[in-house]
C-alpha cells in the first residue's frame, strides 16, 4: 500500500539553495551536499519522496544574525531559488497555493510543495513584507527563531510579542497565512493565543512533559492548540525527543504521540520532522525510512490513527483554513 505523508517542516532549501552564503557556507563546508530538490543526498529528495504520496512544507529559514545579507535579502534569495526549483522540476513538484489542491496534486503522482517561513525577522522592513509572502505563495509563517526580532522573542529569552508582533499575527490571519508558534518562548505563545482569532499551529515541536527542551510544548500549550482546532507537528530532532539528546529509538519517539493522545489530541497531531536542519537518528533520517516508521506506528497505534498522524489531520486542517478565509 502506498502511504501518504504530510510533513509540516523541513529546512532543505537552506543547505541546497543557500550553501554559498553565510551561515551555511561555514556550517556545510565538510558535508559534501549535492543536487537539488529533485535529486540530492540530503535527507529529503524528490526522487525518493515521489514513490509515496507526499506533501512537504519547505521552510525558508532566516538566521537571527545574517552575516552576508539583510534578513529581507536572505529571504528573497531563498524564495527565488524555491520558485526556480518548482519551474525546473515541474514534472515532479507542484507548488500548492490553495491547500485544497493538495489531494489533486498527489493523486497526479507529483509532490505537493508548500512554501513556508521560519523566523519573520525580515518584517523589520515593515508589514508590507507580508504582501510579498502572499505573492510568493507562503502558506505558513512563523514569528521568531531562537533569539529576538522586531516581532517578539524566541526561547533564548523571556519577552513576549511586541506590538508589531501582535499586528503581524492578525495580518497573517487576514491574508490567509497560518501562524506557526514553533520557536516562540512561553510568553510569546500565550500572547499569540490571546491575539489570534483563528487556529494556529506548532509545525515542529514535541511534548515538553516527555522531553524538557524549552522548544517543546507544555501540556497547557498543546491543549490550547487542540481546543482551537490547530496542530502540533512531531519533530524528529534528537534534542527534542529525549532529554540530553542523542540517538533515540522508536519507543522514545512514539512516547510523544502517546502523551499527546493522553491529552485528547488525536485530531491535533501531525508530522513536522525537521529534516535537513537538525540531527536525526540514521534509522529515520532519510525520507525513504518513512514507510518503516509508518509500519511501526500502525503496529503501535493502529492504521486509522497512523493515517491521521501521517496525513489526514494536516490536510483536514489546511482545507478548513482555506474554506474559512
Amino acid at each position: 500500500m502506498t502511504i501518504r505523508v504530510f510533513d509540516m517542516h523541513c529546512d532543505t532549501i537552506g543547505p541546497l539553495g543557500m550553501a554559498d552564503c553565510e551561515p551555511y557556507l561555514s556550517r556545510l563546508k565538510d558535508d559534501n551536499l549535492t543536487g537539488d530538490l529533485a535529486c540530492t543526498n540530503c535527507e529529503l529528495s524528490g526522487d525518493r519522496m515521489r514513490v509515496m504520496g507526499w506533501a512537504q512544507c519547505y521552510a525558508i529559514w532566516t538566521p537571527d544574525d545574517c552575516p552576508s545579507a539583510s534578513h529581507h535579502d536572505f529571504y528573497r534569495r531563498g524564495a527565488d531559488w524555491f520558485k526556480h526549483q518548482m519551474a525546473l522540476h515541474s514534472d515532479m513538484f507542484v507548488q500548492v497555493c490553495d491547500m485544497r489542491d493538495v489531494r489533486t496534486v498527489i493523486d497526479s503522482g507529483k509532490i505537493a510543495a508548500v512554501f513556508t517561513v521560519e523566523n519573520a525577522a525580515m518584517v523589520e522592513d515593515g508589514l508590507d513584507v507580508v504582501d510579498e509572502f502572499v505573492e510568493d505563495g507562503v502558506k505558513i509563517a512563523g514569528i521568531t527563531w531562537n533569539g529576538k526580532n522586531v516581532l517578539g522573542s524566541g526561547n533564548d529569552s523571556t519577552e513576549g510579542l511586541t506590538a508589531l508582533g501582535c499586528d503581524y499575527v492578525r495580518l497573517l490571519e487576514d491574508r490567509g497565512i497560518v501562524v506557526d508558534v514553533s520557536h516562540l518562548n512561553d510568553a510569546g505563545f500565550w500572547d499569540v493565543e490571546h491575539v489570534a482569532r483563528k487556529p494556529f499551529i506548532a509545525t515542529h515541536s514535541n511534548a515538553r512533559a516527555v522531553c524538557k527542551a524549552p522548544r517543546n510544548l507544555t501540556d497547557d500549550q498543546f491543549r490550547a492548540i487542540a481546543e482551537r482546532g490547530g496542530l502540533a507537528g512531531l519533530n524528529f530532532y534528537e534534542n527534542f525527543v529525549r532529554d540530553g539528546g542523542g540517538a533515540y529509538d522508536f519507543d522514545e519517539l512514539a512516547a510523544h504521540v502517546e502523551h499527546w493522545l493522553s491529552l485528547g489530541g488525536e485530531d491535533a497531531i501531525a508530522l513536522g520532522a525537521d529534516r535537513d536542519g537538525s540531527t536525526v537518528p540514521t534509522w529515520i533520517a532519510d525520507c525513504s525510512s518513512q514507510q518503516y516508521l509508518h509500519d511501526r506506528m500502525v503496529q503501535r497505534f493502529g492504521e486509522p490513527l497512523t493515517r491521521k498522524l501521517f496525513f489526514d489531520n494536516a490536510l483536514a486542517f489546511f482545507e478548513r483554513y482555506e474554506e474559512d478565509r
